[in-house]
């Protein structure tokens, strides 16, 4: 692959990447109901990732021809294709990927920035998602009309521990 052809898929990246960092503005609020917490709620539980996600279990990712790195996990019980995004704040899910997942899409809307202008996303909260044994729960996530892949972003890659990157291998511990 060429060098220019590189360039332009790190800008689509970063583009995509920069999407997904939101800042929350003019979000609609909504009552959090006791079973399904609001994904920005000061009181949304957020449970640590399971003991066996740290120091026991691992998952090792090669690079794929396009210079990123994919990962297919299991969203509520539904299999979902990732790139995994280590510069997105949170998950983001395609609609599509949403609902296979069975996420049901909240009125509240956000705002999020990106070089590209402002998009809007929709805040969720994520039961479980595993990769292998790598599991995290309580996860906070958006979901992005415009986005092509779903992205797997720090909400669950600092729950599940490290994250280690050496030549075209990629480690999640």
């Amino acid at each position: 692959m060429s060098s220019g052809s590189n360039l332009v898929w790190a800008g689509f990246g970063l583009i995509a990447f920069a999407f997904l960092t939101p800042t929350c503005r003019n979000a609609t609020p909504r009552a959090a109901k006791p079973d399904k917490p609001s994904a920005y709620s000061a009181t949304a539980p957020v449970q640590a990732a399971s003991p066996i996600s740290i120091n026991m279990a691992s998952r090792e990712l090669v690079r794929a021809a396009d210079g990123h790195f994919y990962a297919d996990a299991m969203v509520n019980g539904a299999r979902v294709h990732f790139l995994i995004d280590t510069g997105a704040s949170m998950v983001a899910l395609t609609p599509a990927d949403a609902q296979r997942a069975g996420i049901a899409l909240p009125a509240e809307r956000a705002t999020a920035q990106g070089a590209g202008g402002a998009i809007e996303v929709i805040p969720v909260f994520i039961e479980r998602i595993a990769i292998g044994s790598l599991e995290a729960r309580g996860v906070r996530g958006a979901v992005a009309r415009e986005l092509p892949i779903s992205l797997l972003g720090q909400s669950f890659l600092s729950q599940v521990g490290r994250v280690e990157i050496s030549g075209d291998r990629m480690t999640l511990r």
